[in-house]
């Protein structure tokens, strides 16, 4: 409820305007105190009478840019029937009606006139900032802050109304204000809707008008375009008017339950990953199985690895580009199928498998083989601005006139559009004498199919928005029909994951993030159902955090570790599902080398994307224990086994670990692993090398990882504690010999496909603490080993709080009985702790027992079971199914999947 209170307590409404001239907007928990001029004096936490404005910055609710000039209001004024809330700007005779409206947990503020007078240039509203004395979480993207005991937050609730700052309005900011912070020094503070300060947080949006053209700052960090024409738009995307926010006070544990409100309130998008809310499911940092080489040829074969890696996702990523003949009209290359009926086709036969299907995409780049570049360049593609030409030009000169040099610095290459020809330039130079004119040097004319033809002065020359990875980019004009082309994609085809790459270049339009925004909910408000659809982004921002469904950064080739940990830290204050980025396996990977990644990923509850290729799983030896092993550490990170100690000792980037299976999905033996980042190398001629070694383990049988290099190494020999341990074989080039502690040892080539099982002659033991290890071996001349020495800790048990039984098959039209379970396996009493059922779509799961809401004791099991019943026209093919475990306060849920397959019958023969 909206009411209006004195300085020194609640008053009626009219008694306190005509008074003390206080204002208070209820949003949530939050009390939030205005003065006369409408500036923010006080932001109340009732129940911990605790004030979080900061008094030494305190800053209207609203500004405006009027005339190029900041604007700050004079008086205040309140309409208690409209809920309408007057600021009036006396410097400029311009008045702004804002309507505050109460909701579940939060307010929503909208502009709902803007009035000027004749001739006066109404440029911008500024929402704040509204400062605050928080320092302890600053959630940048998610716009929300908080301490220990209370958040505040702003969330914008639609597209032209922007998070962040304008970054042309720097100079308007706080001489101490805030820094530039973000994911990486380059991106600008102005794309967030929190920033961090010396004394405190800002929260923050704005929205332009875009009635006649603008000049804005275009691009990023070192990139920028500082002074760009911006054309004018038309319709309520061009107003400020219709500019929305909502302000939200709420206990810290509550932060998500009000945003889940927001969205589902104000329809903003509310992806369900298996039956939760994005934000909220473990589902939602599933790993996906990322393969360079997916293609209607070999898609049973991709969905095979896939699920024996325990994953429900199979995506394509050929090269950067995504399974496109161009990207811009995003038509289906022949990997796909080639067209849209092929895709789907595809996506069909993983689905028969039990997967689905994902593809990559270049957001609103355009290749320069796309329909709106070549034969003719769509009038939609962004552009950096235009100068006239002074002189007509021919179809082959090489040279240009122009009556100004404005836009021919920054920026990416060099290209320019005149009438519909695309040419390169070279050198721009001042015509000697001229006042104006300059000359501008052609390298090339007639570009991407253009065509070349005779322009008369006074034409534009145009210069081009390009990429740096070499594309067009789809200016404003476009971007809708971008949204709309990838929305029908996922529509008609089934394909049910994407990723938007490059998602920066949308602000490359000219129009900021609010491009952005269009882009991103533009396509989710055409997807029919977006349930299970999982979407990531090479950027997540305040507009776009309802949609993206997870970001995934960082890359093995590429990114160091260090640098995906701390994009754990953002993805936690942002309140988006953890992921590690796309790591990569190739087929001389050991399974110890994966189980190193695997262990990192666990120790912050991340997914990621395993980049391979359906080729290198078919050459590398050691597929199945790889895959195998992805299965069972993703089962049990899913599952919430691993206890908060397990996983900051898995952090150490130094230590790894071994996850031994005991029942599959259910209960494992956790090992730490001793194994060294570098081998010690030694040469096969005969000579002895010796080193010291210290096992911080208990006492236990040799074991070791040899690898030839150089050529091959031959017997090799181990002295340990005054045993001497010879291995009677020969390891090739780049081979390996593993000895695992038992009698024998097995040799392999160099991608794991074992050659020969040796006996080993001797048995030696590590004993605890620092002991001698020798080593001698004969082989090829020039030849050396390079060893790992081993050693194991003593297990650690594991077991998932929540398990899924389910037979393995179920007839069409007939009942089977799917148990699941939950325990407590915390110090606290958990309360509303619901089990759920996700089954697939047309499927029924009748609760027979225990499907409830439950109060569970620490140490307590739940059991719930169902009768599962497919329908009598299902798919023949393997389904997922996904128990999930909720209670209050969680985080994310817990859930464990199981597969259950629908048989072929006779009827089935013949049927795609």
């Amino acid at each position: 409820m909206l009411v209006l209170v004195m300085a020194a307590g609640f008053a009626p409404a009219a008694q306190a305007a005509s008074t003390a001239r206080q204002f208070t907007i209820q949003a949530g928990a939050l009390r939030i105190g205005l003065d006369s001029t409408g500036t923010v004096t006080s932001l109340i936490d009732p129940a911990h009478h605790r004030d979080y404005a900061d008094a030494q910055h305190r800053t209207p609710l609203i500004r405006l840019v009027v005339d190029g000039a900041e604007q700050r209001p004079t008086a205040l004024s309140y309409d208690a029937a409209k809920s309408t809330y007057t600021f009036t700007f006396g410097g400029k005779g311009v008045t702004v009606g804002v309507r505050v409206t109460a909701d579940a947990g939060y307010s929503t503020l909208e502009a709902t006139s803007v009035d000027a007078p004749a001739g006066v240039d109404v440029q911008t509203l500024l929402w704040g900032p509204i400062t605050t004395s928080i320092t302890q979480t600053v959630g940048e993207t998610v716009g929300v802050v908080h301490d220990g005991d209370f958040a505040i937050g702003i969330h914008e609730l639609n597209d032209k109304t922007v998070g962040g700052w304008p970054d042309e309005y720097d100079n308007l900011t706080y001489p101490d204000g805030p820094p530039k912070v973000g994911v990486s020094s380059s991106w600008a503070f102005g794309w967030f809707s929190a920033s961090q300060t010396d004394w405190g947080s800002i929260l923050q949006a704005y929205t332009y008008d875009y009635t006649k053209t603008r000049h804005r700052y275009v691009g990023w960090g070192d990139s920028h375009e500082p002074n760009e024409p911006v054309p004018a738009l038309s319709g309520d995307d061009a107003q400020i008017k219709g500019s929305k926010i909502a302000l939200f006070g709420t206990a810290p544990g509550d932060v998500l339950n009000t945003l889940s409100h927001i969205e589902t309130g104000q329809g903003l998008p509310h992806t369900k990953v298996d039956g939760q809310w994005e934000k909220t499911s473990q589902g939602a940092s599933q790993s996906f199985l990322v393969l360079s080489d997916l293609d209607t040829a070999d898609v049973t074969d991709a969905d095979k690895y896939a699920t024996q890696a325990g994953m429900r996702y199979v995506y394509s990523l050929p090269g950067a580009d995504g399974p496109w003949q161009s990207a811009g009209h995003y038509r289906f290359d022949s990997a796909f199928g080639g067209s849209d009926a092929g895709a789907t086709r595809l996506a069909a036969t993983a689905a028969t498998g039990g997967e689905r299907v994902g593809v990559h995409t270049l957001s609103n780049l355009v290749d320069t083989n796309d329909p709106y570049v070549t034969p003719v360049p769509d009038q939609g593609l962004a552009t950096m601005g235009s100068v006239k030409l002074t002189r007509p030009l021919d179809a082959t000169s090489k040279t240009v006139y122009v009556d100004s040099d404005s836009v021919f610095t920054g920026g990416n290459e060099n290209v320019l559009r005149v009438g519909d020809e695309l040419l390169n330039f070279g050198a721009v130079t001042k015509v000697p004498g001229s006042a104006s004119e300059y000359q501008v040097a052609i390298d090339s004319r007639a570009l991407w199919g253009t065509t070349a033809a005779s322009y008369p002065a006074g034409t534009d020359l145009t210069r081009m928005q390009r990429y740096a990875y070499g594309e067009f980019v789809a200016g404003m004009p476009q971007i809708p029909e971008v949204a709309g082309r990838l929305a029908q994609i996922f529509n008609t085809t089934g394909i049910k994951a994407m990723s938007f790459d490059g998602l920066e270049t949308a602000t490359l339009t000219g129009y900021g993030t609010f491009a952005t925004n269009k882009l991103v909910n533009g396509m989710y408000r055409k997807i029919d159902s977006t349930d299970d659809f999982i979407s990531e982004a090479s950027n997540v921002l305040p507009g776009t955090w309802d949609a993206t469904g997870r970001a995934s950064w960082g890359e093995t080739c590429c990114t160091s570790l260090q640098e995906r940990y701390d994009h754990q830290s953002y993805y936690q204050r942002n309140y988006l599902p953890q992921m590690m980025g796309w790591v990569s396996y190739s087929p001389s990977d050991s399974v110890l080398s994966q189980e190193w990644q695997l262990s990192k990923m666990a120790a912050f509850n991340a997914g990621a994307g395993l980049q391979a290729s359906v080729s290198a799983l078919k050459s590398s030896g050691n597929t199945d224990q790889v895959l195998g092993a992805w299965k069972e550490w993703e089962a049990a990170r899913n599952a919430h086994a691993f206890t908060q100690t397990q996983m900051t000792a898995m952090q150490d980037p130094n230590s790894y670990w071994h996850l031994e299976t005991v029942r599959p999905g259910k209960e494992w033996n956790l090992y730490n692993v001793e194994y060294p980042a570098d081998a010690v190398t030694a040469p096969s001629d005969g000579t002895t090398s010796t080193w010291k070694y210290t096992n911080t383990h208990d006492a236990q049988p040799l074991q070791f990882q040899l690898q030839a290099s150089g050529g091959s190494v031959t017997n090799p020999s181990v002295t340990l504690n005054g045993k001497t341990v010879t291995f009677p074989a020969t390891v090739p080039t780049d081979g390996y010999l593993v000895a695992d502690g038992t009698s024998t040892a097995k040799v392999y080539d160099k991608t794991w496909h074992q050659l020969t099982t040796v006996t080993a002659q001797g048995a030696a033991t590590y004993t605890t603490g620092d002991q001698n290890i020798s080593y001698t071996a004969t082989g090829t001349n020039g030849s050396t080993a390079k060893i790992r020495f081993l050693t194991y800790s003593a297990p650690q048990h594991v077991k998932a709080p929540v398990t899924l039984d389910a037979p393995t098959t179920v007839q069409r039209g007939s009942t089977a009985t799917v148990t699941s379970t939950y325990t407590n396996t915390g110090t606290t009493t958990l309360h509303h702790t619901t089990l759920s059922l996700v089954v697939p779509k047309g499927w029924t799961a009748k609760a027979t027992h225990g499907a409830g809401t439950h109060t569970l004791a620490p140490g307590r099991t739940m059991t719930a079971t169902w009768h599962l019943t497919p329908p009598a026209d299902a798919k023949p093919g393997a389904n997922p199914l996904v128990t999930q475990a909720t209670y209050d306060g969680a985080r994310t849920s817990t859930e464990t999947t199981a597969q259950i397959t629908v048989p072929a019958q006779s009827r089935d023969r013949g049927v795609s």
